[in-house]
């Protein structure tokens, strides 16, 4: 895979779209929902990368696809170049880059907390605004139980893991 291409067509759609956080955010949808229809369907697969389908048919489905998540018409372009280029397949890497660049432009990141029990709301506000103070950033949490880390938490961040946990505590005496 041609990571420079995935970049580029990342910082293409960034510029594609307006500067509004919540239009960027549905950017990232957009981007997850055809990459996993690419993986999961195969009559959607064999459709996009059909050398008999026109490209224009190609271009206009999923032009159709994009208004569904209330992209602006300007992402036609960004779609007739993944067609032309036939990169459907990179839209995984694409996705990633675009998120880690839309977070460097936003300043928000997006974090994975896993605790191992669930917290009350009080704790778990307290638990976000010192992971927030610690890593100088604002963060936009999805908040996740798994019991198998005994006590503690997990923090994940693209670029940064913070491992707190029981779990991690008693491996590293074994």
């Amino acid at each position: 895979m041609n990571r420079e291409l995935a970049k580029k067509l990342a910082k293409m759609l960034i510029n594609k779209l307006p500067k509004d956080k919540e239009i960027l955010v549905q950017g990232s949808n957009f981007l997850s929902f055809m990459y996993e229809l690419y993986k999961r369907e195969k009559l959607f697969r064999d459709f996009v990368l059909n050398p008999k389908v026109q490209k224009e048919k190609k271009v206009e489905y999923l032009t159709e696809l994009s208004k569904k998540f209330s992209m602006p018409s300007e992402v036609k372009e960004f779609i007739s170049y993944i067609v032309e280029l036939n990169a459907l397949p990179m839209l995984g890497e694409v996705k990633r880059l675009y998120d880690y660049e839309v977070e460097k432009f936003l300043r928000v990141s997006k974090a994975f907390l896993i605790t191992a029990r669930r917290l009350d709301g009080e704790v778990l506000e307290s638990l976000k605004s010192k992971i927030k103070k610690m890593l100088n950033r604002e963060l936009e949490f999805e908040v996740r139980e798994d019991p198998s880390l005994i006590g503690g938490f997990v923090v994940k961040t693209s670029g940064v893991v913070i491992d707190a946990s029981v779990k991690r505590a008693l491996e590293r005496l074994a």
